[in-house]
């Protein structure tokens, strides 16, 4: 085994639960923009129009099937934003068309990438206020261990109010809020 290979095994030992215990995961297929409404709800959209759910349980609020096929048009000229007319808002998205989340809360959480190998993402999670003196900085953060998405081409951040973040692919959301 070549050292690459050691480092990312070694990597994947590290995966477990975050210290945001309380999780959801809203599932989804073919996820191409994410993020969260203003008043801290899931925003899911897909090629089958998009979803408003919430964190705490999943259950979904709006769910609009775009049959007149508008969603698309629906994003700002630079697509880091999406109106949502069904609750007047337009809403910071993330996802294939660019944009990414909130990675530090004002309390100093922060959300952390990592590719430990080609096609392969992990998400930390640390608090910058505890003092850690690993010496390999991933060592620093939790790394998350995820129920339902892949370990690739993750978007990920906090909630507006940030007691909640999401981590987010085209296969949906977990979601993980603070007890």
């Amino acid at each position: 085994m070549n050292s690459f290979q050691k480092v990312n095994q070694n990597l994947l030992n590290f995966v477990s639960e975050p210290p945001w215990q309380s999780r959801i995961v809203i599932p989804g297929a073919g996820i191409i923009a994410s993020g969260w409404t203003n008043d801290n709800n899931v925003f899911l959209l897909s090629a089958n129009g998009y979803s408003i759910s919430n964190p705490l349980n999943g259950q979904v609020g709006i769910r609009n099937y775009d049959e007149e096929n508008t969603a698309m048009a629906k994003f700002s000229k630079d697509n880091l934003e999406f109106t949502i007319e069904e609750v007047g808002q337009t809403v910071k998205v993330f996802g294939l068309r660019g944009g990414n989340g909130n990675h530090l809360t004002t309390d100093f959480w922060n959300l952390e990438s990592f590719n430990p190998s080609l096609h392969q993402q992990l998400i930390g999670l640390r608090n910058l206020k505890v003092t850690n003196n690993e010496t390999e900085y991933w060592k620093q953060f939790t790394l998350i261990s995820l129920s339902r998405l892949e370990y690739s081409s993750l978007r990920y951040g906090f909630s507006p109010n940030e007691n909640h973040f999401g981590i987010f692919s085209s296969a949906g959301a977990e979601v993980f809020t603070r007890v």
